[in-house]
């Protein structure tokens, strides 16, 4: 499969994403890494895996499985909420199609986890009123399983996954066959509760046991059937009317303040026990990238947005950023970065703790660097007679005056100072194969910087006339009618050296020239030419570094890119560059500016060079 494919957009972000949330890599297989749909397959079955082990677990009453289905349901939300984030900025992946079913299992499976938490509770407290609140929850358990399982042949039934002209259907037949076993096992459960009737007792509980503020929480418990009250304490003291039918109540509360509350029931100038109950804040995620590159003397931003435990954005906050306060704006942050030199800085970005919401930090790195200048020469010939001039001549872009060097081979000829654009003449006196390129120092704007390399070949034809001369005379000395015969041939051959050296001159100054000079086609023709010319290139530079590294398993530009920026970061930054250029051709089908093509050849040369 061709590794230069479109829907690569998404594989770059699952990568982004795996770099700095919850979700690791350890478990993907990089013989997946297509780019097809095969890698998003991969990525999402991985949850089924999850999924099968973490209900295993509840059938074991291993109780792990709580710490797993968080997990899982964390995993998820983070993913639909940066997924959102892209779909933000146009990326439109597959994952938009499968992201909202597993993100409904994910919280329905952490439901499930706290039902079968308190079921089991209830169950070694082992009193009448605990197994008739039992078999309550074991009824919750099993509507929740059928819930899922609906939930599952949504899964069963996505057909946007595909590979070539194959549909990739995730095989969920193992889950649901687990599911079985678990409402088979509570089924049981209940069934051999009984018929119990729950004592009138005053005793009080909550569901889940330590709730977040705005969280749905169960206030339930036994006493006498008629009125009674719950009485609140803490941040807020609230008192709530509630009915008791069957010698028992249950009744639905939000905690809108974070905190350690006292509940008890009262009835009748009784009081059951108290519980206390810590109420939790809202854990929140900062989502941005966590490396960037900038230029220096340039105005650069940072955007972002911050979520909540649950994936939802957070409208209202502040970010803390080198001691400054930014708010939040529909969700999202923007900070303004300038730098005047060279540097890679550390910085971290801090969400602030509000009534509501937890405070979160995420670690960022940038790299401030120069540009390039990306400096291009041309000649008109590629081949010339000893002692004869050849023109150079040469630009760069949003030319300030700048002191340069031209060299040929490896010595430097001449220095001059240029406000863009430049032209010199140069005599060799040998002929040979010589190369010539122009180079800049740098300086506080631009990093050192070469040009193309042009090749030129020097002949020497005075020492091929005088060669001929000499034979003409000793020919003479033996008989001036072979004299007569060889000036023929002579004349004949002058002539057809004549015609080869037009052909090879032509021949040459096409070569003389870089390959992005050439004449274009015109209008229609043009783009697909240079996305044409751009994929070739690119092709044979990405087939020679898999090559130079002996990487046998299959990667997509992006991946190799972030390969290389480990085990040879002097092309990284270069090869980064070519690849948002390829993206920008072959797959945005963008026109690309001549600039633009100048500085993808010039980048490529100085990569291979580098190799």
């Amino acid at each position: 499969m061709s590794p230069f494919k479109s829907k690569i957009l998404f594989i770059v972000f699952i990568i982004s994403f795996l770099s700095f949330s919850a979700v690791t890599a350890e478990n993907i297989n990089l013989e997946n890494l297509k780019s097809d749909d095969t890698y998003v397959y991969s990525y999402f079955n991985t949850f089924l895996g999850d999924y099968d082990t973490t209900i295993n677990k509840m059938i074991q009453n291993n109780i792990t499985y709580i710490n797993d289905s968080k997990s899982s349901f964390e995993k998820t939300a983070y993913l639909n909420s940066e997924i959102n984030v892209y779909k933000e900025y146009g990326m439109n992946t597959p994952a938009i199609s499968v992201i909202p079913h597993f993100y409904d299992f994910s919280e329905n499976l952490e439901d499930l986890s706290g039902l079968c938490q308190e079921f089991n509770k209830n169950l070694e407290l082992n009193t009448t009123s605990s197994k008739y609140f039992a078999k309550l929850i074991g009824a919750d358990i099993v509507e929740k399983i059928h819930l899922m399982k609906s939930n599952l042949r949504d899964i069963k039934d996505i057909s946007e996954l595909k590979k070539d002209n194959e549909t990739l259907n995730f095989d969920t037949s193992n889950v649901e066959k687990s599911l079985d076993y678990l409402e088979l096992k509570f089924s049981k459960n209940i069934e051999n509760i009984g018929n119990v009737t729950p004592s009138s007792n005053l005793t009080i509980f909550i569901s889940p046991k330590n709730p977040l503020i705005y969280e749905n929480t169960t206030i339930y418990g036994t006493g006498l059937n008629g009125n009674g009250k719950i009485i609140i304490t803490g941040p807020e003291n609230i008192t709530e009317n509630i009915v008791l039918k069957n010698n028992h109540y249950s009744t639905q509360y939000l905690f809108k303040k974070s905190g350690i509350y006292t509940l008890k029931l009262t009835q009748y100038g009784r009081e059951s026990e108290d519980i206390d109950v810590n109420i939790s804040k809202i854990p929140t995620k900062i989502i941005s990238e966590s490396y960037f590159e900038f230029l220096v003397l340039k105005e650069n931003n940072i955007s972002g947005k911050v979520i909540d435990f649950y994936g939802n954005s957070i409208n209202s906050g502040d970010i803390i950023f080198e001691n400054e306060n930014l708010n939040l704006e529909n969700g999202t942050f923007n900070i303004s970065l300038y730098a005047d030199y060279e540097k890679i800085e550390n910085y971290t970005l801090k969400f602030s703790e509000s009534e509501k919401y937890l405070s979160s930090e995420k670690n960022i790195e940038i790299n401030f660097s120069k540009p390039l200048l990306n400096i291009q020469i041309y000649s008109e010939i590629g081949k010339i007679n000893k002692n004869e001039p050849l023109t150079i001549t040469g630009t760069y872009e949003n030319g300030p005056n700048l002191n340069l060097d031209l060299w040929v081979d490896n010595n430097p000829i001449e220095n001059f100072d240029s406000n863009g654009t430049f032209k010199k003449e140069i005599l060799f006196e040998r002929p040979g194969t010589y190369e010539l390129f122009v180079i800049f120092d740098g300086n506080n704007h631009y990093k050192f910087s070469k040009s193309n390399v042009l090749r030129i070949t020097v002949t020497d034809d005075d020492k091929d006339i005088n060669l001929f001369t000499a034979f003409i005379s000793q020919a003479a000395e033996i008989n001036w009618k072979i004299l007569i015969l060889i000036l023929v041939i002579l004349a004949f051959g002058i002539k057809f050296l004549d015609i080869l050296n037009i052909f090879k001159n032509k021949t040459q100054e096409t070569a003389a020239k870089p390959e992005f000079n050439n004449r274009l086609p015109e209008s229609s023709e043009k783009a697909a030419f240079v996305e044409k010319s751009v994929l070739l290139e690119y092709q044979e530079l990405y087939n020679k570094i898999m090559k130079k590294y002996n990487i046998s398993v299959e990667l997509t530009p992006n991946e190799l890119l972030k390969y290389l920026k480990k085990i040879n970061p002097k092309i990284y930054y270069d090869l980064k560059i070519i690849t948002k250029i390829h993206e920008k051709a072959v797959y945005g089908k963008e026109k690309l500016g001549k600039n633009i093509i100048k500085q993808f050849h010039d980048l490529i040369k100085r990569v291979l060079e580098n190799l």
